[in-house]
């Protein structure tokens, strides 16, 4: 492991509670700067993977349509609802930009892990859910038991598949420019 996976994995770890604290405290500002720095890292030609703008586009189509759906729903009101109360806001986008940044890089283990993924995504994103409404960047409307299961069967579905995307070149985006050297 070197630099470049220690600063994807660092700036990966700080995204969270920068954008869930900062939306239970109104703060927009935190999870733009970390998740912004992180993007800029990432994305520059030196440190960039073939599939991340792939990563990019896909994670944040995905993150509008799921997490808008839990809204619409009935399920998850969020806290911060900028731009609009009735669509996921913009640092539930963030942390799906910053998810779809560290796949290719600090995550990539689970390429090769898909079952791990899934476990993780199934678990673990329930839980990381269920303590940003603790710290009040987002409300459970429905019944804990329907946004657990909502939440972790979306999960461990869709993690393994961005991790299976990830380490196709399908999708890969054709050579620009700066990536021809």
């Amino acid at each position: 492991m070197n630099r470049a996976f220690w600063i994807n994995q660092g700036l990966f770890q700080i995204s969270w509670p920068a954008c869930v604290a900062g939306a239970a405290y109104g703060w927009g500002w935190p999870g733009f700067a970390v998740v912004g720095l992180l993007a800029a890292w990432q994305l520059h030609p030196k440190n960039r993977h073939p599939m991340d703008w792939t990563m990019v586009w896909v994670c944040l189509g995905l993150g509008i349509v799921l997490d808008t759906l839990w809204i619409q729903m009935g399920l998850i009101d969020y806290a911060m609802p900028w731009p609009s109360p009735e669509f996921a806001p913009a640092w539930i986008m963030l942390l799906w930009l910053a998810l779809a940044l560290a796949i290719n890089h600090s995550l990539q283990f689970f390429k090769s892990k898909l079952v791990w993924a899934a476990l993780f995504g199934g678990i673990g994103s329930p839980m990381s859910y269920y303590a940003g409404s603790r710290l009040g960047a987002a409300e459970w409307v429905a019944p804990f038991w329907q946004v657990v299961l909502a939440t972790g069967l979306s999960w461990a579905i869709l993690l393994p598949a961005l991790f299976w995307l990830g380490r196709s070149r399908i999708a890969e985006v054709p050579p620009t420019p700066d990536r021809l050297t």
